[in-house]
């Protein structure tokens, strides 16, 4: 297993151990439980993978991914402009990763308070049980910067010469001291004034944050060469000695280029000195503070119980649901999306994606000279009808609302006494339509509207409609599981088939209507065509859930 790999490397160091007063054999065994558990934990960059969590070693497969990440990063060395420029692109993208990946993947590393209510009764030193986090915190932050950073080391190496490997290779050991720094920094602050439970809520975020931008950059890195203005020159500010990205980039200036500017100087020692000053303030002054404020992640109380009240349904949610039990499920579905972390981690990249998945197509006309010029690129086709895209990603993820991390509750529903069950799954469709559909596809539709004019309203509804019919087919094929009543394993099962059925029903009815629209023909009549579709439907689908469903 690689963990033994690792210990064996770091039983050289033991004296190292000895010498700091730590009981090195111990914290060897409270390490080892550690790196083995961490083989076990599924990374926010693997969490679309349908792979079994339980087979194989889950980091050694998100290394391979932070690798790949690493590749992409690596192109940035190769366009011709100075190292400086490239350097700060690199260095900043590490960083960003990094540090990303540490709040979201490895805040349970970084605030680990149980391992204290384990280890604290038994006669282990406090000094002990640090050394074990510390040197597991580096281990990994280290081997994550390892995966990022190699190929650019490699191909950097190949360019520039040993020199550019022996500076980068030493700037890696002080990255992660100035991540380690500014992660518990963050986490610091957050405990600082707030509860565990908001910092629960913002680590939440920045890992949808993380699962976004994997997905984005995907996307953009291949226009990284059109987009680049390769005549650039760089002039001092008060900012850029704020950036530690440019404490970095200056010393390839300063030790490959030769320039010997003094603002290169400035940047260069800043690099060597501050994350060495950081890491000092951390292990002296910061980290007793620090640990003393992890105790508030047992405070869930206060603000935490008032945010789970049930509130009383608005007049939306009252015309929107005619009978009780499906304004119940509304309300029910709604609080389980907001409140669930894991539901949300799972949902909510695939929502910032769609927002944002139409406008990928305005990249052409990124090298027009002017916004009129850009304008009239984009208005040129009809890149409303990518609206589609938007809608088809959202409509695959619909699977999801019947899975939760509390899955085992679900026993629930049969103590209730509901007389048909047709109305569970209209509350919860209509909410998903409602809180996850309706806002993207308002938001893109605002934007799409601004182009090209109120002329595409029409347009609009079409792709609405025939994305509500597409939800509906997907609802009958593999949508009749309880909300919320199954494991997160149902959605590897079926999201193959609710991606590849999704990516069918939209495929035609965007081509029909690509059709309609390309041959200047009344979409009016097609609007009235699919709208009474879409209710015949709506009236068949849950016919059939009333006569066929009973109580398992």
């Amino acid at each position: 297993m690689e963990h033994t790999k690792i210990l064996k490397i770091l039983d050289a160091f033991k004296w190292v151990y000895g010498k700091l007063g730590v009981n090195y054999p111990i914290m060897r065994k409270i390490l080892q439980v550690k790196l083995m558990m961490d083989e076990r934990r599924t990374p926010t960059i693997l969490i679309n993978n349908n792979t079994n969590a339980e087979e194989g070693n889950m980091f050694a497969k998100s290394l391979l991914m932070y690798g790949i990440w690493g590749i992409i990063i690596m192109l940035f060395i190769f366009p011709p402009f100075p190292l400086f420029y490239k350097m700060n692109i690199i260095i900043g993208m590490i960083l960003f990763l990094v540090m990303s990946v540490m709040i979201s993947d490895y805040s349970s590393v970084l605030l680990d308070i149980k391992e204290k209510n384990i280890l604290n009764p038994k006669p282990i030193d406090n000094r002990t049980i640090n050394a074990a986090k510390t040197t597991h915190i580096i281990i990994y932050m280290f081997m994550i910067i390892l995966a990022c950073a190699a190929p650019t080391l490699i191909a950097g190496t190949i360019k520039y010469g040993v020199t550019f490997g022996i500076v980068f290779s030493l700037q890696l050991f002080l990255i992660a001291g100035l991540i380690m720094f500014f992660t518990s920094l963050l986490y610091f602050f957050i405990l600082f004034f707030f509860d565990g439970e908001k910092l629960k809520d913002i680590i939440n975020y920045f890992q949808i944050i993380l699962a976004v931008a994997m997905i984005l950059a995907y996307q953009l890195i291949g226009r990284i060469f059109v987009i680049f203005d390769f005549n650039i020159s760089f002039t001092p500010a008060w900012w850029n000695y704020l950036l530690p990205s440019t404490w970095f980039a200056a010393q390839y200036t300063l030790f490959i280029e030769g320039n010997y500017a003094s603002h290169y100087i400035i940047f260069s020692l800043a690099g060597l000195f501050i994350p060495l000053i950081t890491m000092v303030i951390y292990y002296k002054v910061a980290s007793p503070y620090f640990e003393g404020y992890l105790q508030k992640l047992n405070n869930n109380s206060g603000d935490t119980i008032r945010k789970y009240n049930i509130k009383k349904p608005s007049k939306f949610v009252k015309l929107l649901c005619p009978n009780k039990t499906q304004e119940v499920f509304y309300i029910f579905t709604k609080n389980m999306i907001k409140k669930e972390r894991a539901l949300k981690l799972k949902i909510y990249p695939n929502i910032a994606f769609a927002a944002v998945l139409p406008f990928l197509m305005f990249m052409r006309g990124l090298d027009a000279g002017s916004f009129p010029e850009f304008l009239s690129i984009i208005r040129e086709g009809r890149n409303y009808l990518s609206m589609y895209m938007s809608t088809a990603l959202l409509i695959a993820s619909y699977p999801i609302i019947s899975t939760s991390e509390n899955n085992k509750a679900a026993w629930i529903y049969k103590t209730l006494p509901i007389k048909n069950l047709s109305a569970v799954y209209k509350g919860s469709i209509k909410c998903f339509i409602a809180t996850i559909v309706l806002p993207v596809f308002l938001f893109v539709s605002l934007v799409f509207t601004l182009i090209y004019g109120i002329d595409i309203i029409g347009h609009i509804a079409i792709i609405f409609i025939s994305s509500l019919i597409t939800l509906l087919f997907i609802f009958s094929m593999i949508g009749k599981e309880l909300p919320f009543s199954q494991d997160f394993q149902y959605v590897k099962h079926s999201s193959i088939s609710s991606f590849f059925g999704t990516a069918f029903i939209i495929g035609i009815s965007a081509a029909i209507h690509w059709i309609i629209a390309s041959r200047g023909y009344n979409i009016i009549p097609y609007l009235i065509l699919v709208s009474i579709f879409l209710i015949v439907l709506w009236i068949i689908t849950f016919n059939k859930i009333e006569k066929s469903l009973k109580y398992n």
